[in-house]
């Protein structure tokens, strides 16, 4: 693993006691000390999430578009695909991403009731 040198913690309430940093430099993502593997696609993705974490981040701002521009079918069923990825390496870390239908998404941290359930 290359040498990490520029970390950046990520500190928002809705993360709970997670320990959260990341280099952009890098596309580097790691929770708890455990490296969360992500393409650079999913990396920019994640991190209007994550710096926002508990709040709603619109598909625009995601996407690093226009307020106005349509989101097509094509673009909107990748999107999906991609934070379909992320939920997935972010469950067993207690985070879970929602889909907000017409909006965005949301990064939220499970309760530690819902982690047992599951």
């Amino acid at each position: 693993m290359p040498e990490v040198t520029s970390l950046q913690q990520v500190d928002r309430p809705q993360l709970q006691k997670h320990h959260v940093q990341h280099s952009d430099a890098q596309h580097l993502l790691l929770i708890d000390g455990a490296v969360v593997p992500c393409t650079p696609g999913e990396y920019d993705l994640l991190m209007p999430l994550l710096k926002c974490a508990g709040e709603p981040v619109s598909f625009p701002r995601l996407l690093g578009t226009e307020s106005n521009k349509t989101l097509t079918r094509s673009l909107r069923h990748s999107l999906t695909q991609q934070m379909s990825r992320l939920r997935g390496r972010l469950w067993p870390f207690g985070l879970d991403i929602l889909c907000l239908n017409s909006y965005g998404y949301l990064l939220l941290s499970r309760s530690n009731e819902q982690g047992e359930e599951i």
